[in-house]
């Protein structure tokens, strides 16, 4: 995906399904939307997260600007419109953000998977739209996706990055700091993308689950609820999968 890549994979796939009690489909109904509006962000912006970065209940954006090596933030001005991006440096060719809040402070902290220099940037919020600088910690090859949960169920956010090129996923513990530990690499497939965190066998521990863009499959890996996983378990799915999505 970097250098001579020849695909771009950064795609979010939505599935809606409709029940109705009734025997045949209800009329259909006209939908309109106001004029789009476009907001400057970057160079080559990849992936988008929603949060309230300063505090005013008003929802902001954060885009990775794989192009520029840094996140864009636009504050959101509450009717639909947004501030000019406020620019904070990160990793190599940045692909995807997530938010989180990793001290414990109650205000939102950003974690960017940056695909260029195989390590995933933290920087922590002020509370104020503004961020300290990134911290770095080190991943696998190609870190392309980020997930933010409790593996361990300490109460403090922690990290999961699937990682493009060596075909595994990085676990990094939080330490309810804003810091984390030494990564721990779960092999799951080929082109690994979109982790995702849920409880899969009802078990109250959560589990992974992973896309594998280069092995037409999904990877499951069960939680032993301390921040380690069992077997990699995998399912059949369709042509180049890119996204994982939980229901």
């Amino acid at each position: 995906m970097t250098g001579n890549r020849t695909k771009r994979l950064f795609l979010v796939a939505t599935a809606l399904s409709f029940w109705s009690l009734s025997p045949s489909p209800a009329p259909a109904q006209t939908v309109s939307f106001a004029p789009r509006a476009d907001f400057v962000s970057g160079t080559t912006p990849m992936t988008v997260a929603v949060g309230d970065f300063n505090g005013d209940g008003v929802p902001d954006l954060a885009v990775a600007n794989e192009g520029q090596n840094n996140v864009a933030v636009l504050l959101g001005n509450g009717d639909g419109n947004f501030q000019a991006p406020r620019l904070f440096t990160v990793g190599a060719q940045p692909v995807w953000v997530a938010v989180g809040d990793f001290n414990g402070d109650g205000k939102p902290d950003l974690a960017v998977a940056n695909i260029g220099s195989n390590n995933v940037s933290v920087l922590l919020g002020n509370g104020d739209g503004t961020f300290q600088e990134a911290q770095f910690f080190a991943v696998g090859t190609g870190p392309d996706s980020v997930a933010v949960a409790d593996l361990n169920r300490d109460g403090r956010q922690d990290l999961v990055v699937a990682n493009w090129f060596s075909g595994d996923v990085s676990v990094l513990l939080g330490n309810g700091d804003g810091t984390f530990g030494t990564a721990l690499s779960l092999p799951s497939g080929v082109n690994p993308i979109s982790p995702t965190v849920r409880d899969f066998n009802g078990d109250g521990v959560p589990d992974l689950a992973v896309a594998n863009y280069g092995n037409n499959n999904v990877t499951v890996l069960l939680g032993n609820g301390d921040g380690t996983f069992g077997s990699a378990l995998i399912f059949p799915a369709g042509s180049l999968p890119t996204a994982v999505a939980v229901g």
